[in-house]
């Protein structure tokens, strides 16, 4: 596997990072540390009004983002993590850091992104960090965003994984990804899927005692025990959950909190690039509210052909016209 790790010498990246080498990968894995350099938008000329060289800038700012991803890389490359890692390269592109992460992700052929997110009040929840989101929303791979415990002396660790099922093809990723991880037979993953109540009006009494809604539902568990069995397979300990709400990301948040979860998975349907819409609104949902940190399971293959589909068909929609 290869993996992009974001560098901003801020916390944020270090928790990241500390994060990535708690995941118990079954197989070495390839690191490629990005840190990238951002032109500024205005510059200061000076009291005299003379101009500034911005390219002597952008090279003096690279050199010591260079000094510091070297540093990094050097730290990760110790004896102690001989056995966890592959390599360990680094970049250090010129361009704002959003779209340099997944174009290195894409130069790189990479399987997943590692970001640390803002942090943990109300608002940081919200706005998550403008980096985090666009990556974690545009990425064509798997993108794990770290929110480190609130207590900083607890080290990373998988203890509760939840896996948010939605009854889509994704489902099946998710648990497919956890079987490239080492997982220690203490560790609990907790399926949860949300089945959808329409309250307006009570209609959710009526949905309730209807025919369909009881198939609807009996579906739902069956999945669910399926995906347990497959779990089970794996030495895991499980638990499951049908939760029946009129908010799925709220519920699955909710659920989270109340059972102390440290990762949430979630899945990404390849349909939304049709419109140009990169996840999910519960995938979005749980991303921007989780007080954990959030994996985003993707098939990039799949993203790919899903992108070529959409290209073709805006060129006949063109040509149509």
């Amino acid at each position: 596997m290869r993996v992009i790790l974001a560098n901003d010498a801020s916390p944020h990246s270090h928790a990241a990072a500390d994060y990535l080498l708690a995941i118990p990968f079954r197989k070495p894995i390839d690191v490629e540390i990005v840190a990238a350099v951002a032109p500024p938008m205005v510059l200061d000329t000076g009291m005299a009004g003379m101009p500034v060289d911005l390219g002597l800038f952008i090279s003096e700012e690279r050199d010591a983002v260079q000094e510091r991803v070297d540093a990094a890389a050097d730290e990760l490359r110790t004896d102690a993590h001989q056995k966890l890692l592959h390599s360990v390269n680094t970049h250090v592109p010129i361009g704002p850091a959003s779209s340099e992460l997944l174009r290195v992700a894409d130069d790189t052929d990479a399987d997943l992104i590692v970001l640390g997110a803002v942090g943990h009040s109300a608002l940081d929840r919200v706005l998550l960090g403008s980096i985090s989101d666009y990556v974690a929303t545009h990425s064509d791979v798997s993108t794990l965003v770290v929110r480190p415990n609130r207590r900083s002396e607890i080290p990373p660790g998988l203890e509760k994984i939840m896996i948010a099922l939605s009854g889509g093809p994704e489902d099946q990723r998710m648990v497919d990804w956890l079987r490239q991880l080492n997982l220690r037979p203490s560790v609990e993953v907790h399926l949860v899927r949300i089945l959808i109540l329409e309250t307006l009006y009570r209609q959710d009494i009526r949905q309730k005692a209807s025919e369909f809604w009881q198939s609807f539902s009996n579906d739902a568990q069956q999945q669910i025990l399926d995906f347990e069995t497959q779990l089970q397979s794996m030495g895991l300990n499980t638990e499951t959950h049908l939760v029946e709400s009129s908010h799925a990301g709220e519920a699955l948040i909710e659920y989270a909190e109340n059972h102390g979860c440290d990762l949430i998975m979630t899945g990404d349907s390849d349909s939304g690039l049709l419109t140009r819409v990169f996840m999910g609104s519960t995938s979005r949902y749980v991303l921007r509210h989780a007080q954990c940190s959030v994996l985003t399971v993707r098939d990039k293959n799949d993203r790919a052909k899903a992108k070529q589909e959409a290209a073709e068909q805006t060129q006949r929609s063109g040509a149509a016209h």
